[in-house]
C-alpha cells in the first residue's frame, strides 16, 4: 500500500527543522497560521510542481517573446529551451 503524502506537512516540517531553536513563540504562531492559509487555499487540489523552476520561467519568457514577434531562432538562443518546445509554444499561440 502506498503511503499518502502530505506535501504541506513535508515543506513546513523542513522549515521547522531549519529554524530549530528559533521555532517558538510568535514564529510558531505565524508559521501555523501560514500553514492553515496554505491548506485553506490549496486543500483538495492537485497543483503541478515543476521539477525545474528556471525551465518554467524560460518557457514563459519564450511564450511572451513569440507573442511579441521575436523570431523562433532568437527565442531558442535567448531562453535555452529546445527548438521543439519553441515550435510547440508557437503553434499553441496561433
Amino acid at each position: 500500500m502506498i503511503e499518502e503524502k502530505d506535501i504541506v506537512e513535508d515543506i513546513f516540517s523542513q522549515i521547522r527543522e531549519i529554524m530549530g531553536n528559533q521555532f517558538h513563540g510568535e514564529v510558531f504562531i505565524k508559521l501555523n497560521q501560514i500553514e492553515a492559509r496554505v491548506r485553506q487555499k490549496w486543500g483538495g487540489t492537485e497543483p503541478y510542481i515543476p521539477k525545474n523552476r528556471e525551465k518554467k520561467k524560460a518557457k514563459e519568457k519564450a511564450a511572451n517573446d513569440l507573442k511579441n514577434g521575436v523570431p523562433p531562432k532568437e527565442v531558442i538562443k535567448s531562453t535555452g529551451i529546445s527548438r521543439t518546445e519553441v515550435y510547440r509554444l508557437l503553434n499553441r499561440n496561433r
